[in-house]
C-alpha cells in the first residue's frame, strides 16, 4: 500500500473534478518546468550498423518525389544520390567515416545535438557527389519528434502534503486543497473506465421515468516515481530509429505490437525523469503516452474511483464556505469515510494538520 498526494488550486473547475472523480492529464505546455515531458535527442553510435538507419532517413528527406514538376537541378541531385546509393563500396565509405566522426565527436563531448549532427553533415559534402537536405532532415525529425514526445501527457502526486512551498505552488497560495490518495496495489493507480457506448433504448428513453445501465470496470495503469538527475533526460536517435522510420506501422498508444513496447517504456522512463531542483517534490507521475493524433484536454480526463480517495487537506487561507461545499459533494457520493484536515502553520517549512469536521452555522 502507497498514500499519495495531489495538490489542486482553488479554481471554478475544482468542484466539477471533485464531484466527478475526474484526473486531467496535462501536456508540457501546461506544466510549469519547461523541460518537462520534453526530450532532447543525441546522435551518438553505438555500432558502425547504426548508421545505416541515419543514412536511410538522410536519404529520404533528400530525395525529391512530389506532384508537379522536378526541377533539372533536383533530378540530377536524385539520380546522383541513387547511384551512390547503389555503389556498396562508397556507401560503406561514407558510413564508416560518419561513424568515426559521430564516435570521435561523442568521445570528446559525451553529448552530440542536432546542431552539432548539422555541422559534422555539411562539413562532408566532399565525400558524397549529391547535397544533402539537411534541412528537410531537421523539419522531418521534429514533426516526428514532436508527434510522439509532445502529445504525451502526465497527472501529478507526491509523497509528501505538508510543504509549504507546493501548497504556494500547486494549491492557489494555500487556498486550494490537497487530495490523498490511497493505492492497495504499490505501483499501480486504478481508473474507472466505461465499457461501451451507451445504447439508444427510444422506448425507455420516452417513458416518464427509465433506467439505463453503463457497465464500468476499474483499470489499475502503472504510475512512476520520479527520479531526479543533474542533466535533462534525453533519447539516443539511433535506438529510436524503428520508430522515427516506421511511423504508421508502430503503435505506442494501444502497444498491439510487441515490438513497441520497450520504446514506450523507454518513454514513460524519459518523461518521470527530471532534474535535480525538483527533487524537493517527491513526485509521482501517471502517464500516456500517445504517439497517435493530438488530444484535445477534454479528451485526457480520467476517473478515479472514489474508494481510493482517503483524505482532504484544507490549506491555510481555505475558505470556510469553500470547505463545507467540498464536504457536501462527497456526502452525497462517498460510499465510505473521508477524512478532512486544516493546514497550521509552523515555523519552518513543513506543514502539521488537525482534523476538520462538518458544522452549520
Amino acid at each position: 500500500m502507497i498514500i499519495l498526494y495531489k495538490y489542486r488550486p482553488l479554481t471554478d473547475f475544482l468542484f466539477k473534478e471533485l464531484y466527478y472523480q475526474e484526473l486531467y492529464f496535462a501536456s508540457y505546455l501546461e506544466l510549469n518546468d519547461p523541460l518537462d515531458l520534453s526530450a532532447r535527442i543525441e546522435f551518438t553510435p553505438k555500432e558502425i550498423n547504426q548508421i545505416e538507419n541515419l543514412l536511410w532517413f538522410l536519404f529520404k528527406t533528400t530525395l525529391k518525389i512530389h506532384e508537379g514538376q522536378l526541377t533539372d537541378d533536383e533530378k540530377l541531385n536524385n539520380q546522383k544520390l541513387i547511384e551512390f546509393n547503389k555503389n556498396d563500396e562508397l556507401r560503406n565509405a561514407y558510413k564508416v567515416f560518419l561513424f568515426d566522426r559521430l564516435a570521435q565527436l561523442a568521445k570528446e563531448q559525451g553529448f552530440i545535438s542536432i546542431d552539432e549532427l548539422e555541422n559534422l553533415l555539411l562539413s562532408t559534402n566532399e565525400n558524397i557527389p549529391f547535397q544533402l537536405d539537411i534541412s528537410n532532415f531537421k523539419i522531418e525529425l521534429k514533426r516526428l519528434t514532436k508527434k510522439f514526445l509532445e502529445n504525451s501527457h502526465a497527472t501529478c502526486f507526491s509523497e509528501s502534503n505538508n510543504d509549504f512551498l507546493m501548497w504556494s505552488h500547486y494549491a492557489s497560495k494555500h487556498s486550494g486543497i490537497c487530495l490523498e490518495f490511497t493505492l492497495e496495489n504499490n505501483g499501480l493507480f486504478p481508473y474507472k473506465m466505461t465499457i461501451g457506448k451507451r445504447n439508444h433504448n427510444k422506448e425507455e428513453y420516452l417513458q416518464r421515468i427509465s433506467k439505463w445501465k453503463i457497465e464500468e470496470t476499474i483499470i489499475w495503469e502503472r504510475i512512476r516515481k520520479v527520479k531526479y538527475q543533474d542533466k535533462q533526460p534525453h533519447i539516443n536517435f539511433f535506438d529510436f530509429s524503428p520508430v522515427f522510420n516506421n511511423e504508421y506501422d508502430c503503435d505506442l498508444v494501444g502497444l498491439s505490437k510487441s515490438w513497441t513496447h520497450k520504446f514506450a517504456n523507454e518513454l514513460e522512463a524519459v518523461f518521470s525523469t527530471k532534474t535535480l531542483p525538483w527533487a524537493y517534490e517527491n513526485e509521482w507521475r501517471a502517464i500516456e503516452i500517445n504517439f497517435g493524433e493530438k488530444k484535445e484536454p477534454e479528451e485526457r480526463i480520467n476517473h478515479y474511483p472514489i474508494q481510493c480517495l482517503t483524505g482532504i487537506y484544507f490549506g491555510i487561507r481555505t475558505p470556510e464556505e469553500v470547505k463545507k461545499r467540498i464536504y457536501k459533494i462527497f456526502d452525497k457520493l462517498q460510499t465510505h469515510n473521508i477524512k478532512y484536515f486544516n493546514c497550521v502553520p509552523t515555523s519552518g517549512r513543513e506543514l502539521k494538520f488537525e482534523n476538520w469536521d462538518y458544522y452549520q452555522e
